[in-house]
């Protein structure tokens, strides 16, 4: 299907590794314009170098999404680059504690809270008034299956995403009358570095819980995100869409 991203510029965050770099290549590959957002700027460096061999023009912004100065700032660079932004990934994430809540202190959870919840609302509030302005947006979030049933070891983690689950809803009733739409993907647990501590062992008991009897992949993730950016989904906005296997069906 081609989702005419041909033109579109599209800021992700968290792009340096995971479910951000992933999206980023199937954008790439429907001919979007890219500002790739990370706190590893080596790896948004190597990973701007590969997509630029292939043709895709990409910008790189070394970015704390927990920090909203930075995150006007890097959207400040993208408009000054390419003079428009029509999508905004919201990937940048980061697992936290995995102790009980009962064992846990304020510092153990504040970095979760600020990159999972704080970060989300940062850029998005960076990057309204360009997209009021133009009438047009696109803005999809990573939330989580544990936003909806949420788990025990992973409490505040669950309520961050569960935060970006209601930010979601709440802002595409704001913002539907400007023609931005704004949605979430849910995975379930799936491979990437942030779930680096699933070993064998840990996924063979998992899997029981998924009718399709595996974990997930980026690449089951990353073409949602990317038709959720496209005008094929003009129509959908508010929606948190589970991509988990069949775990936590509705």
């Amino acid at each position: 299907m081609d989702l005419a991203l041909t033109g579109r510029v599209a800021f992700i965050t968290g792009a340096a590794s995971g479910l951000g770099l992933c999206t980023a290549r199937h954008m790439a590959a429907e001919g979007a314009r890219l500002v790739l957002a990370d706190v590893n700027e080596k790896g948004l460096a190597d990973f701007a170098a590969e997509l630029g061999e292939q043709g895709t023009e990409a910008e790189t912004v070394r970015l704390d999404v927990s920090c909203y100065d930075e995150c006007q700032a890097g959207v400040a660079h993208a408009l000054e680059r390419f003079g428009q932004l029509d999508i905004l990934v919201n990937s940048a994430g980061v697992g936290g504690s995995l102790s009980f809540f009962a064992e846990a202190e304020p510092e153990d959870w504040e970095q979760t809270i600020a990159v999972n919840l704080i970060g989300v609302m940062n850029c998005c509030r960076a990057v309204t008034d360009h997209m009021i302005d133009r009438r047009y947006g696109k803005i999809v979030s990573l939330a989580s299956e544990a936003g909806y049933g949420n788990e025990k070891r992973m409490v505040v983690y669950g309520t961050t995403k569960g935060g970006v689950i209601s930010l979601t809803r709440g802002l595409a009733i704001e913002l539907g009358r400007h023609q931005i739409n704004v949605n979430a993907v849910c995975p379930g647990v799936t491979h990437t570095p942030m779930t680096h501590y699933v070993d064998e062992e840990l996924e063979r008991k998992s899997e029981r819980f998924y009718p399709l009897g595996r974990l997930g992949q980026p690449e089951d993730i990353a073409p949602m995100i990317t038709f959720l950016c496209s005008d094929k989904a003009s129509w959908i906005t508010g929606q948190a869409i589970r991509i988990s296997g069949g775990f936590g069906r509705a």
